[in-house]
């Protein structure tokens, strides 16, 4: 099988973008006058070469069972194994059965497209800022712990007097080089601690302390309330347009968003919602922006609840892109005042301690 079975066991969040959208185009060409079954054997068929080539078993599968009418798509899709998540099959199952596919599949391509975009852009964002402190930590962690005992050690060990004569930064950056030496567990706390937590942060260990620590620290809960916000406000349109009851929507819902505690709180709306409290009620506890509830409130009233939530994406998007900037910004900050300068002051000391120790052994 090669590379394609290496690399494409599963189809990744874009590639299931890919898959639903060329679905959606086959079942809309000639007017919409093509059939499921055939709509689905030429999607399958797309996505049976080249690096999806390894998928080929999984896509005739789909492809015999739905064209031969023993299983639905969904069915199909849910127990394929390729990837498609809990939200996706729902909307897909609502959708078949209200018999609103064709309509439901634009919506769902898109969700999912921004999702995917949102995720990618965040981490492109992040990478840079993130990328440059770690470079500038292992550059100053080397001069303290290579370049120092390897310098300027030959000179302290042949005269000890020396060390007096040295400028103050390099008999500081000295002491420190010493004490790390003898202290590498101190390393291995500072720089593990983080990592180990951040592995460890979804294990019924950490997962509630992790989830409080980032929904408390306002840069972290903007950015988390403002990207899961776009995902609602594409994820919940595609839902409702599916056919499925709105409390269902909003039990689904509470799967597409990416925070914990945002989806224990639109779980519990759903439960409300179904005990029969109206939708824009239940959705109270919800901490988005005041815009949220007002349009559910507004879909209420006219019978468009979908129309009113997709009006908020194009402002969810902007917002979500601000708080992006605020947190990549927080980075910078971070990185210019605090690593910058020590890697400055890392640098003048490698360059200048090479020219003491030669000038002591003159």
């Amino acid at each position: 099988m090669g590379l394609a079975a290496l690399f494409k066991p599963t189809l990744g969040l874009q590639d299931r973008v890919d898959f639903f959208k060329t679905l959606s185009s086959w079942l809309s060409s000639g007017g919409g006058r093509m059939s499921l079954s055939e709509s689905v054997a030429n999607t399958c068929d797309a996505f049976s070469h080249d690096e999806y080539k390894a998928l080929k078993p999984k896509m005739d599968a789909i492809k015999g069972e739905v064209y031969s009418g023993q299983s639905t798509l969904y069915q199909c899709l849910a127990v394929s194994d390729l990837g498609f998540s809990r939200q996706e099959v729902a909307i897909i199952e609502a959708a078949e059965k209200s018999s609103q596919l064709r309509q439901s599949l634009p919506a769902l391509v898109q969700a999912l497209d921004i999702q995917s975009k949102s995720r990618r852009e965040l981490t492109f964002k992040l990478a840079g800022p993130l990328t440059i402190g770690v470079i500038l930590i292992i550059m100053t962690l080397g001069v303290l712990l290579v370049m120092m005992p390897l310098i300027v050690g030959p000179t302290i060990q042949r005269n000890e007097s020396a060390l007096a004569t040295f400028p103050w930064l390099m008999r500081a950056y000295w002491y420190v080089s010493v004490w790390l030496s003898a202290n590498l567990w101190f390393l291995f706390t500072l720089f593990g601690t983080p990592i180990i937590l951040f592995v460890l942060r979804q294990t019924p260990l950490m997962r509630q302390s992790y989830q409080t620590f980032i929904m408390r620290w306002k840069v972290t809960r903007r950015l988390i309330l403002s990207y899961n916000s776009v995902l609602v406000s594409y994820f919940m349109p595609a839902l409702v347009r599916s056919g499925m009851p709105t409390y269902q929507v909003l039990e689904q819902l509470s799967e597409c968003v990416s925070n914990p505690t945002l989806s224990a709180i639109i779980r519990h709306s759903s439960q409300l919602h179904e005990q029969g409290i109206r939708l824009s009620e239940a959705l109270q506890g919800v901490p988005f922006r005041a815009s949220f509830i007002n349009a559910v409130k507004a879909g209420e009233a006219t019978g468009s609840l979908a129309e009113r939530i997709s009006e908020l994406q194009d402002n969810y998007l902007l917002d979500m892109e601000r708080q992006m900037k605020v947190i990549v910004g927080t980075l910078k900050f971070v990185v210019m005042l605090i690593l910058l300068p020590i890697f400055i002051l890392s640098t003048y000391t490698a360059l200048v301690a090479p020219i003491f120790a030669l000038m002591e052994y003159k």
